[in-house]
């Protein structure tokens, strides 16, 4: 009934899922080790980190293209010709569409690591327990605009995940810890918005690496850049919450560790987005919304263990009924996105029918197929030609 899909290249979302795990450690230990990072410090780290990788990345694929000394960069076949291939879209709509993707990046991130906690300091509906909106999101999008089909065990996960945030935004909504109806619903809408913002950044990607052979490299380091630029504006129109940043109070009176930690994030972060953009050139942007989903149920069983411990939060509920619906359903939110991704196949309903592994088996038996057909009739082919040497020579014998 259920069988594991291998596919090519799955060390690219392997290693994307690794680093956004190491980096998340890293962002909670700056979290219980430093009382103040600054508003905008992580945001600058990620997206200078991406401009470093994406130029060091793409300068290096150019170097091995010359010396053709390689046939592939992390999965990506790199074509030894000195003709270019010309682009569907003008220069123009490209740098348009780079400097959208630049802007539903910076909107996301700054959501996710700024506004989404300034909204409510206890909540119960965080980023883990919706991340796979993202996955509904992207599916719809690169559907709408790339055409991306989707087939019956992708519009059945889909519909189990949406049931599944339905349930969860009711259980938000009886939150008894918020008193404001309206910081729910903002909540809500907030963590929503976010979504979206990295479904569109990573369709616009998608886009530009498929339908105008993009260097993904390129498209990551000019993201880079432009949101750093943006960062470094807001830093000024702010008062410099960058600089209070850098004036690191920390709780352990570590600032070597605390240093050590931000360089660890800075990396971890331009790891993170080289195998972002492999894994969305290689797969689609659902692959890559399964990645940043796939460490949800352990971040939410994470933070049940630390509610419960937490002396200062005695309320049952943070480690009773409603965080064990919470971790049930992100599992079954993980599986069906799986599933969605053909990393799991269902065997049951047609399910099967168009996932990668059957598609990839009937296309095997279809060439071997048509090799056995090659081979009778070369055969055949030779039995005719022997038969009509025989039919020649008894001519020849007759006449003779």
């Amino acid at each position: 009934m259920i069988r594991i899909g291998v596919r090519p290249n799955l060390i690219y979302p392997v290693m994307l899922i690794a680093f956004i795990g190491l980096r998340k450690i890293v962002e909670i230990l700056l979290k219980y080790n430093s009382e103040n990072t600054g508003k905008y410090l992580l945001p600058l780290l990620i997206f200078i980190s991406k401009f470093i990788a994406g130029f060091i990345a793409m300068h290096l694929s150019k170097y091995i293209i010359k010396s053709n000394s390689r046939k592939t960069l992390i999965g990506f076949k790199l074509l030894h010709s000195k003709i270019k291939a010309p682009k569907v879209d003008t220069n123009l709509k490209i740098i348009v569409l780079i400097a959208f993707a630049s802007y539903f990046d910076i909107i996301g991130t700054m959501i996710r690591k700024y506004f989404n906690s300034a909204i409510s300091s206890k909540k119960f509906l965080d980023q883990e327990s919706f991340k796979s909106f993202q996955i509904i999101a992207s599916a719809l999008l690169c559907y709408f605009t790339i055409r991306i089909k989707i087939y019956r065990h992708n519009w059945f996960c889909l519909i189990i995940i949406s049931i599944c945030l339905v349930i969860i935004v009711i259980i938000e909504m009886l939150d008894n810890s918020i008193d404001d109806p309206m910081e729910r619903f903002a909540n809500i809408i907030i963590t929503i918005i976010s979504c979206f913002g990295r479904a569109y950044l990573d369709t616009i990607e998608k886009y530009l690496f498929e339908i105008d052979d993009m260097n993904p490299f390129k498209v990551m380091m000019f993201e880079g850049l432009i949101n750093a630029i943006l960062i470094i504006s807001l830093d000024f129109i702010e008062n410099s919450p960058i600089k209070e940043g850098l004036n690191i109070s920390s709780k352990s009176n570590s600032l070597l560790f605390l240093i050590s930690l931000l360089i660890l994030y800075f990396i971890f972060s331009a790891l993170k987005n080289i195998y972002r953009v492999a894994t969305i050139k290689l797969y689609s942007p659902m692959t890559r919304a399964l990645a940043e989903a796939f460490l949800d149920p352990i971040i939410i069983i994470s933070s049940w263990i630390i509610e419960y411990n937490n002396p200062e939060n005695p309320e049952e509920r943070f480690f009773g009924f409603y965080y064990g619906i919470n971790i049930f359903l992100s599992i079954i939110m993980t599986f069906c996105s799986c599933v969605y991704n053909d990393f799991i196949v269902l065997y049951c309903f047609g399910l099967e029918y168009n996932t990668y592994l059957e598609v990839s088996k009937r296309c095997f038996s279809k060439e071997e197929n048509l090799f056995l057909l090659e081979e009778n009739s070369a055969s055949s082919d030779e039995e005719e030609d022997s038969e009509l040497k025989v039919s020649i020579n008894d001519n020849n014998n007759t006449t003779n």
